[in-house]
């Protein structure tokens, strides 16, 4: 779409070289470097477009190559003016257009915003708009400096803050205030180690807590490994944050089955483009038939219109309309067990990225069918880290009665 504009703003022009052998058109403008697009050889015809500057550095060169050549057509915005210079309605279209284009990329029209997880990019918006900084803001009327340090005072949650404006659009980094968790009494919170499956130990590691678990040790879901509660001899007590990795053997089986006969969507040449224009927020159609119907997959694309760096509130809305036909489909004994392996990869792409640290050790696979359905079932195990942190909640009770 760029290139589009590009092409449409300086102009090209279609043209055609009449020789039987243009080898030596093509080659000399080659070597002086022309850039020419949609180009076509049939019966002794060359045809192609280029720049409307370039014409007439391509006629010199069909000169020099004995060619004939000839202009087909001229597009583009000096030609769209020529053709209408006489439609007055239309030149006041066009300065209008222009007018509407400078006044628009003088407002700020995107802001993002990375802020930590300890604040709220909600609230930082609203603060910057009580500063003068929002969404539809004028560019001459922002002084981020004095955003910057109105806002460092008003939040002391912020260390500091930067802003840098694009065109039309603008970025906020914001860093936080870490003098606030230093100065923060709260002691670290106590947590116990428990397991998140049933398994058997095979290696671990407790970097924090006690525990009197053994390699070879059988465990189930949701029992204490690790104790962040030290009870001494005197009676007292102590909490501790635990940290270990505790690996285990642990046991799964998945089964996954597929369909003996299914439809397939097959795609077919015929496919539909709309086009619209959306204008601050108001979307118009430029082209005038509607939503095909029967089975057609639609295919989206958005081009923010840029002019000069700036970005204005004007985008291009394309939607492409494929065709599908639907066909069955009835797999053979070979075909199934091919998909259900695929299937199973995923699954256990899936199965490795959700469990800690999972590696397979074995796997056993069982192939097996019914009237409508083909069944792979698959037993794994595995070893994974099973060490999760549990808090441990503490009631306050410094103010209740005695």
């Amino acid at each position: 779409m760029l290139v589009f504009l590009l092409r449409w703003l300086f102009g090209w022009t279609d043209f055609e070289v009449h020789d039987k052998y243009p080898e030596r058109f093509l080659n000399m403008a080659h070597k002086n470097g022309l850039n020419m697009w949609d180009m076509k050889n049939a019966d002794g015809i060359f045809s192609a477009k280029a720049r409307s500057s370039d014409i007439k550095y391509i006629r010199q060169i069909a000169e020099k190559s004995m060619c004939d050549i000839h202009i087909v057509n001229e597009h583009g915005f000096l030609r769209t003016l020529k053709k209408y210079k006489h439609r007055f309605g239309l030149m006041i279209g066009f300065i209008l257009w222009g007018i509407a284009i400078k006044y628009f990329t003088g407002f700020v029209w995107n802001i993002n915003i990375t802020v930590p997880p300890m604040l709220n990019e909600f609230e930082v918006r609203q603060e910057l708009r009580e500063l003068g900084f929002y969404e539809g803001a004028r560019l001459d009327g922002i002084d981020t400096e004095i955003i910057k340090d109105k806002l460092s005072v008003k939040d002391n949650r912020i260390s500091w803050i930067t802003i840098n404006i694009m065109g039309t659009d603008a970025e906020v980094n914001i860093s936080p205030n870490l003098a606030l968790n230093l100065d923060n009494k709260q002691k670290i919170p106590a947590s116990n180690i428990i397991s998140t499956a049933d398994g058997i130990i095979t290696r671990f590691e407790i970097k924090n807590g006690y525990s009197d678990i053994k390699t070879g040790d059988g465990v189930h879901k949701g029992q204490l490994l690790v104790s962040g509660v030290k009870e001494y001899t005197d009676g007292s007590s102590a909490l501790f944050d635990s940290n270990a990795q505790i690996y285990a053997k642990t046991f799964r089986t998945v089964t996954i089955s597929i369909p003996k006969s299914f439809g397939s969507l097959v795609k077919l040449p015929d496919t539909l483009t709309k086009t619209d224009i959306n204008i601050m927020g108001l979307t118009l159609p430029m082209t005038l038939h509607g939503n095909p119907h029967g089975e057609y997959i639609k295919n989206t694309s958005t081009y923010q219109i840029d002019i000069l760096g700036h970005g204005i509130p004007i985008s291009i809305i394309s939607e492409k309309w494929q065709k599908y036909q639907k066909q069955p489909v009835h797999l053979t004994d070979k075909q199934a067990e091919s998909l259900l392996k695929n299937k199973l990869q995923l699954y256990e792409l899936f199965m490795l990225y959700s469990a800690n640290k999972a590696t397979v050790l074995n796997k056993n696979l069982k192939f097996s069918q019914n009237k409508t359905h083909y069944i792979l079932t698959a037993e794994y195990s595995i070893e994974e880290d099973i060490a999760q942190k549990n808090l441990i909640q503490i009631k306050d009770t410094s103010n209740s009665g005695t």
